[in-house]
């Protein structure tokens, strides 16, 4: 599975509205958002299954440290969704915030996609 990356206008959605658009969560009936930083070894471990995954949900991705707005990327999540550990992932069930984890098993993902 290609991840589709998190737009720079996603992102900025997300901070000024405390969630990401439906352009995003609304996008399939399970959806998962993953943020990370690039030199995580968690997220290096986690995307070695994770791109493995076929059908049945929408998979983003933002690695937030290759982007200009890092830092303030950085503190949204911290202080807004109260997360300060990476890889950081948000699944949606029919647009809504369904469950939230940091790295995971492939099994316990794909239950948190209620798949």
């Amino acid at each position: 599975m290609k991840a589709k990356q998190i737009t720079r206008e996603q992102a900025f959605h997300a901070m000024e509205n405390g969630e990401f658009g439906a352009d995003v969560i609304a996008s399939a009936d399970s959806v998962a958002v993953i943020m990370t930083q690039d030199w995580c070894p968690q997220w290096a471990a986690m995307k070695n299954w994770v791109y493995s995954l076929e059908g049945g949900f929408v998979l983003y991705e933002l690695v937030y440290n290759l982007t200009p707005y890092f830092s303030e990327f950085r503190s949204f999540k911290e202080n807004v969704w109260k997360n300060g550990h990476i890889p950081y992932v948000r699944y949606y069930r029919g647009g809504v915030l369904a469950a939230e984890s940091n790295y995971v098993s492939r099994d316990e993902f794909l239950r948190n996609l209620g798949l």
